[in-house]
């Protein structure tokens, strides 16, 4: 049978001397020595938190890079900045912040085709950019991109969601639900383009919680995190608040996905290191 076997990891928050996540990220990767899938996505916040820190991109590089299987990157938030226009964090993306991740990862975005589908990765943090010229050069890419792909349906891999409850929502008011996901403008533009070419499967990671659903013909799949899960649980979720990854299998006739790692992972709650933290 032709199927091509791609694990999504994302939010795997490695940082150098803040080794909290580090014991989950080993266990995943002896998972992946043991199975062997023929990719590896790493979509996102690879590293702690500073997008500046030099220290944890080498970290990160050191325990990411010990993996054996083939890999493709894709930037998040803490590794390049939030989106210029939906985003929170007070660092936000910039050609500096993106030359230091390609340098370090060797890429931003990426496409290519296996077992029939064509497979895409983009760099979410640029969507909203405010006008910088690498948002509109990524555009043309994509498109074109797109446009290069056989009749076969599309995977489009990325850091942030689309949307929270639908596509048609505006960009929300409080600042925590718009870093939530990409904004309106350029959900609005992707999804014309998904629509246009066959794009079939949305995975993203972020919200550090698992959600799956199909809307249009579109199936969604927000990715767990390896490294914890956000926020108390009396917080407002869209998915499944728990630690893990995604292993899919693709073929021409469709895809399979299993959510991975729950049953083995240690659940760390990022919530109870910030209350520790506050209180000091």
């Amino acid at each position: 049978m032709n199927e091509f076997r791609l694990v999504q990891v994302a939010d795997i928050h490695l940082g150098a001397g803040q080794e909290h996540h580090l014991d989950n990220w080993l266990k995943v990767a002896a998972w992946i020595g043991r199975e062997r899938p023929d990719l590896v996505v790493v979509n996102g916040d690879l590293i702690m938190g500073d997008p500046d820190d030099e220290a944890d991109y080498a970290f990160a590089c050191v325990h990411i890079g010990q993996l054996s299987v083939p890999c493709r990157y894709l930037p998040g938030n803490h590794d390049i900045g939030d989106n210029v226009i939906s985003g929170k964090m007070p660092k936000r993306v910039n050609d500096a912040r993106r030359a230091r991740f390609v340098a370090h990862f060797g890429e931003e975005r990426w496409a290519f085709q296996a077992a029939g589908w064509g497979f895409v990765g983009l760099n979410s943090q640029l969507l909203g950019s405010d006008g910088q010229p690498a948002e509109a050069e990524q555009w043309t890419w994509l498109e074109h991109t797109l446009e290069s792909f056989s009749d076969g349906p599309v995977a489009l891999f990325l850091h942030k969601p689309l949307f929270l409850d639908h596509p048609s929502e505006p960009d929300h008011q409080d600042a925590t639900l718009r870093q939530s996901c990409i904004d309106a403008a350029s959900r609005a533009r992707l999804l014309d383009l998904c629509r246009d070419h066959r794009v079939r499967l949305v995975s993203s990671g972020h919200k550090h919680q698992t959600r799956s659903f199909s809307l249009d013909g579109i199936y969604y799949l927000w990715g767990p995190s390896t490294a914890c899960v956000n926020s108390p649980p009396t917080t407002l979720h869209w998915g499944t608040r728990e630690v893990g990854f995604i292993d899919y299998r693709f073929r021409p006739d469709g895809f399979d996905h299993r959510i991975v790692g729950a049953d083995f992972l240690f659940r760390h709650e990022n919530y109870i290191r910030k209350y520790g933290a506050a209180s000091e």
